[in-house]
């Protein structure tokens, strides 16, 4: 649009403005405030993760005899509840549960790690609590627990110590053929490990009724 003077084009740019500049303010306070909000959100993160990561240090530090048990345990509380959405309560879990086993609380372990299993979502670290828990089960003589904690699809890195586990939980339930297949199937996927304990495990079985594994 041409316009004759600089009269004109003040008039139309006041028309245009009191018919858009609601719009335009409006954009311009959304995208603001887009900006404001993210980068809240990015400091928001990583205060919760360092927070997260200093009662993680915590749980670690803390001694897990007498008293100081207790005092561990308010702290994995704590992260349960403000921060669950990081990796340092699956870490905790892990922490605390070992605890309680040293400390012969053997039923609170398995407590612990069942609720790092179900509420997770670190794949890695689940695998890691089932075969903790598995171990523990497994110490208890529960060896059909122990199986059912075991079966499922495993990533490779777990598939030889599941394996293995297996086997120690058949031979607690005296199947010892299915303890030595799982022996067997354990050493052959793990055959760049140090395997002298598995490897001692399955001699003491002997040969199997198909005769030695391949």
């Amino acid at each position: 649009m041409d316009f004759e003077t600089e009269e004109q084009q003040v008039e139309a740019l006041k028309k245009w403005w009191k018919e858009n500049g609601k719009q335009v303010i409006v954009g311009a306070v959304l995208g603001f405030g887009l900006i404001i909000g993210w980068r809240y959100y990015l400091d928001y993160s990583a205060t919760q993760k360092a927070e997260a990561s200093a009662l993680f240090e915590q749980v670690i530090k803390a001694p897990a005899d007498g008293n100081q048990t207790v005092n561990k345990s308010a702290v994995f509380e704590k992260i349960k509840t403000n921060y669950s959405g990081t990796v340092y309560l699956s870490s905790s879990a892990l922490v605390l549960a070992k605890d309680h086993y040293e400390a012969g609380k053997k039923s609170e372990a398995i407590e612990v790690l069942d609720q790092l299993i179900k509420n997770s979502d670190q794949k890695v670290l689940v695998l890691v609590a089932k075969e903790r828990k598995a171990r523990i089960l497994i110490d208890l003589g529960k060896s059909d627990d122990a199986l059912a904690e075991l079966s499922g699809d495993v990533s490779t890195d777990f598939q030889s110590i599941y394996e293995e586990l297996k086997g120690d939980a058949y031979v607690i339930k005296g199947d010892i053929e299915s303890a030595k297949s799982a022996y067997d199937k354990a050493l052959l996927l793990n055959k760049s490990g140090d395997n002298s304990l598995l490897q001692m495990k399955r001699d003491n079985l002997g040969e199997s009724k198909t005769g030695p594994a391949a």
